[in-house]
């Protein structure tokens, strides 16, 4: 049964509502809503196509809570031919769902009219009220005119993939963002290892900071492009100072096909320590260490690991350096190679790059690298004046000069978590 005066005559202002012209556009584009065909009527999808598009409508808060309600008031067959879909909740109850004072709650349905999400229909007394017949169809009603939902739900979609593109290329760009930053750091590092930092070098530094400051308030990929091209341009100076300072790499380092093979092995490549932890598990069984063929004792085990006389054992250094910890495997007594592999990891979470944990390795050997790492763990974040891997490149650049000595910092962090009397300050 049709309704017998759902709504007034188009363009006949109603109630004592001001009406602005942008009001009377979108009930204009209103009455041209004629329903959907019988039996097709979803509103729940024009609702979620709103939802998608609403955070880039410009629309203030409560908005898609104020839809949602609404249309969650209508029927089915009220979006459909010969119908119209009106909810028509009184202004009390309004405020009490959205929390709001009235005032706000007039200023938000008329924001939402003006924007053309819907139109309020009010009787001559700017009323807002409904009827439904037996079968729940609607007879009479004023109140919410929800026509638009279904009217733009084409321009919600476009507008939702629109801005699902914008993400995906802002996602992509602050991607390649951050790996400039990266590799611009790491090369810092690197050139600092090598004692290379060139003289432009800080104002490159303070360059590629403006940028990735500017980068936090940018909103839109066309901008934020501009921003990430002209950093990664820095990053390809920085790599070039690198490649530079690192000299020309040799093609073809096993020689030629016929002469002497003169191959460098990585010493990250390889665990120098298997040997030490035979030792160490043959003497704690009371079995004699196994002496080299030609007869020579086995050097003491810290002449081997550490350049320095340290006194220290895998468990007094996680329990110094408690950070390094959680890299290590839980129930077992860990050796120095598990420290080592402990160490790699936390070098990512202190932002050390793995070229400058290469170098130290290369430099210090593996077990003295680690534990240098460990100690730089042990620092608060104020201790640094540019970063963890800066400070950990100048104690590389420390050991290449013969000038640096973990003993006396561990000694004092000895002293600091147990003190001085504590009977694991003695010498291992």
């Amino acid at each position: 049964m049709p309704m017998s005066t759902p709504v007034p005559p188009p363009n006949q202002i109603t109630g004592a509502r001001r009406i602005s012209l942008t009001m009377l556009a979108a009930r204009d584009q209103a009455d041209q809503f004629k329903g959907v065909p019988r039996g097709t009527a979803k509103p729940l999808r024009f609702l979620a196509a709103f939802q998608e598009a609403e955070p880039y409508l410009g629309l203030p808060a409560h908005a898609f809570k104020l839809m949602a309600w609404l249309v969650k008031q209508t029927q089915n067959q009220d979006w459909e031919e010969g119908s119209r879909p009106i909810a028509w909740p009184s202004a009390r109850r309004q405020a009490e769902f959205l929390g709001l004072s009235p005032t706000r709650v007039k200023h938000l349905n008329r924001t939402l009219f003006e924007a053309g999400i819907f139109v309020i229909r009010d009787n001559e007394q700017g009323k807002r009220y409904g009827r439904r017949d037996a079968q729940g169809r609607i007879l009479e009603a004023y109140g919410f005119d929800l026509s638009p939902l279904a009217l733009r739900y084409d321009e919600f979609v476009r507008i939702a993939a629109a801005a699902k593109v914008e993400r995906e290329q802002m996602r992509s760009l602050r991607k390649r963002l951050t790996i400039a930053r990266r590799s611009i750091r790491q090369a810092g590092e690197a050139l600092a290892v090598l004692d290379a930092v060139p003289n432009a070098w800080p104002r490159l530094e303070a360059e590629t900071a403006d940028l990735l400051a500017s980068a936090r308030q940018v909103e839109r990929s066309e901008d934020m492009a501009l921003v990430v091209k002209a950093v990664e341009r820095r990053k390809t100076d920085a790599e070039q100072w690198l490649r530079d300072a690192s000299g020309p790499v040799e093609t073809n380092p096993t020689g030629s096909e016929n002469g002497p093979r003169n191959t460098t092995t990585n010493p990250s490549d390889y665990r120098i320590l298997d040997t030490v932890i035979a030792s160490e598990e043959r003497s704690s069984t009371g079995s004699a260490v196994p002496k080299p063929d030609n007869g020579v004792p086995s050097p003491p085990l810290r002449d081997r690991l550490f350049p320095e006389r340290l006194g220290l054992t895998p468990q007094q250094l996680l329990e110094l350096a408690p950070r390094l910890e959680q890299y290590v495997l839980a129930g077992r007594d860990p050796g120095w190679d598990a420290i080592v592999t402990a160490a790699d990891w936390l070098r990512g979470e202190l932002g050390i790059s793995k070229y400058l944990w290469r170098s130290a390795c290369a430099a210090m050997g593996e077990v003295y690298a680690a534990v240098a790492l460990a100690l730089v763990s042990t620092r608060c974040a104020g201790h640094f004046t540019s970063s963890p891997g800066g400070y950990f490149a100048g104690m590389v650049k420390k050991f290449e000069r013969g000038e640096l000595f973990l003993a006396k910092t561990l000694w004092r962090l000895r002293d600091e978590k147990w003190g001085k009397r504590d009977g694991r300050r003695v010498m291992h």
